[in-house]
């Protein structure tokens, strides 16, 4: 199974059109459109949240029908933009863009620690996979440890056996990676890590993928499980 994970800013047709292209079985997209701004052909299916006063800026999961992916009954809508999936009656995939609500006064590592631990006792029984734009990273300005960094959110994944896919492989530290997968207003000097894929599923290949910025300001990530 390839499961895509990419940041497709700002969602057009075309777009949805290349991610299809890339052969995903899976693909978590943030900054989607919604489902009356796009068409998708026949075989696949789609699951969308977010502010419908914004079209094409919600977390949108497109998937070949060929798999069974649901909403998990006990999903909290408290945390509109990490969706968690039940696919094929075998895994979790929780699909991720920590996102500011209006009138909810919230760091982004906040908002990702706060659902981490509402799904606590998931996580630590089921295989998962959380994957996304995460708007998180180490040394992140803003953010308070009486509520919550990025370096906790790590540590509290740690201690569920989650680990970065990326970290995993290449052996780097958090915040030392010698990648990139977003480039700050499109400027190729203001890089930063901010996507992720964190899991406790056996993977076969992972891959971040070159920067397109005719598409995104981010990297699409490539799992094989």
């Amino acid at each position: 199974m390839k499961i895509l994970s990419y940041n497709i800013n700002k969602c057009t047709q075309a777009k949805i059109d290349h991610v299809l292209s890339m052969g995903a079985d899976i693909m978590v997209l943030p900054e989607c459109a919604r489902y009356d701004e796009i068409r998708l052909p026949q075989g696949y299916s789609m699951e969308w949240i977010g502010d419908n006063s914004v079209a094409w800026k919600g977390l949108g999961v497109i998937w070949n029908i060929q798999h069974e992916v649901v909403i998990a009954p006990w999903y909290n809508s408290e945390h509109i933009y990490i969706l968690p999936l039940i696919v094929d009656r075998r895994f979790l995939l929780f699909a991720t863009w920590p996102t500011k609500v209006q009138g909810r006064k919230k760091s982004y590592p906040q908002i990702l620690l706060d659902a981490l631990k509402d799904y606590e006792q998931y996580i630590r029984n089921f295989p998962t996979l959380i994957c996304g734009d995460f708007n998180c990273y180490v040394g992140q300005s803003g953010v308070s440890k009486s509520t919550g960094t990025f370096e906790q959110c790590i540590d509290f994944l740690k201690g569920l056996n989650l680990y970065s896919l990326y970290h995993e492989r290449t052996g780097e530290e958090f915040g030392k990676e010698s990648r990139a997968t977003y480039y700050h207003q499109f400027k190729e000097n203001m890089p930063f890590f901010i996507d992720f894929a964190f899991t406790n599923i056996q993977t076969f290949a992972y891959e971040i993928g070159k920067w397109d910025k005719t598409e995104s300001d981010h990297c699409p990530q490539m799992m094989v499980f």
